[in-house]
């Protein structure tokens, strides 16, 4: 007697199925898509960057005109090179508003400390890219960067910090150094950190109430619809608002102020000196790194519960201070040029 056998499951040749694991509902809210509009932007970041890479020229001489070059005759390179301008813009915000939030809800506790540390590292490395990224514009505002590059290997020469002098090498110059930093290192730390990031969340689950589930595969469609919304505003912004490039370097001159998400550092620099962007990164750094150590108690409820949440929340204050002291201040000068 022959029996008619079930039909087998169609397979799952992309492993999709896969996506479809349960997560809190609430992460379907924008708050908790932050992380993920970040690393969206990041991948926005890495295509227009392997592009604009294909024509700039990393030489102290050649390469303000590989940027003309890019900006007036590479195909679509004006358009492209303000997406890459105005996704980093587009990055500071979210991954300073993802910190701020994961701060709020106390996400950087037991058992999600190592997270915690490398949200913060995604955060360190996101600022190096920006300020190695602004000396490559190879304008005035390019070489001064350059020059606070120089200027802070010899101010931290004893940590080894002399990596970013002149006279580490004289087999190659600074600005392919910083290019090389820019494109490769940096963005090969970044995807380490991503993928343990993305992965712990995965293994520990997101911090949020469980009472009411839905499936990852949905949040993802959604992220998705919101990322394409965030791509539709950059690419106008790129279109009507390009960003342009300044005027050829002056040696000896100092007159510009660095991209607006590194005035915070600029506005500390009034105050201390050179040694300003060395301490204040530090500092911040450090207790980024050091808060799940530090708040440990058995509370953790949302909002500023321990003395380190207030030392946060003054620090933060401190760092909106002295941005709109850079923001609205005078330029000055700082390396005595």
């Amino acid at each position: 007697m022959i029996t008619e056998s079930s039909p087998s499951p169609t397979p799952d040749r992309l492993g999709l199925r896969a996506l479809d694991y349960p997560i809190p509902a609430a992460a379907n809210r924008w708050p908790y898509m932050l992380g993920g509009l970040t690393a969206a932007l990041i991948l926005l970041l890495f295509l227009t960057g392997l592009y604009l890479e294909q024509f700039y020229q990393p030489t102290p001489v050649g390469a303000r005109d590989s940027v003309l070059y890019i900006i007036t005759r590479a195909p679509l390179g004006d358009w492209i090179r303000s997406l890459h301008y105005w996704s980093a813009a587009g990055l500071a915000v979210t991954i300073t508003a993802h910190l701020g939030y994961v701060f709020w809800r106390r996400s950087y506790r037991k058992p999600r400390e190592v997270t915690w540390w490398a949200g913060v590292a995604l955060a360190g490395l996101v600022f190096l890219l920006i300020v190695t990224g602004t000396a490559l514009r190879s304008d005035e505002e390019g070489f001064e960067a350059l020059a606070h590059f120089v200027a802070g290997g010899k101010l931290t020469s004893a940590l080894g910090g002399g990596f970013f002098t002149d006279t580490f090498t004289p087999s190659t110059t600074l600005l392919a150094r910083i290019f090389s930093f820019h494109t490769s290192l940096l963005p090969l730390l970044m995807v380490a950190v991503i993928g343990v990031h993305f992965w712990l969340i995965k293994h520990l689950g997101i911090h949020a109430d469980n009472s009411q589930t839905s499936s990852f595969r949905n949040h993802l469609v959604r992220l998705t619809g919101v990322a394409l919304l965030l791509y539709a505003v950059i690419g106008l912004l790129a279109v009507f608002l390009p960003e342009g490039i300044g005027y050829p370097p002056v040696a000896g001159m100092e007159v510009t102020k660095p991209f607006w998400p590194v005035l915070w550092v600029y506005g500390l620099e009034n105050v201390l000196g050179m040694w300003g962007m060395v301490i204040g990164p530090s500092l911040l750094g450090g207790f980024l790194l050091a808060l799940p150590l530090l708040d440990r108690g058995p509370d953790d409820r949302p909002g500023i519960r321990s003395g380190a949440g207030w030392v946060g929340l003054l620090m933060a204050l401190l760092v909106l201070g002295f941005w709109l002291y850079g923001f609205f201040g005078k330029p000055q000068s700082h390396m005595g040029m």
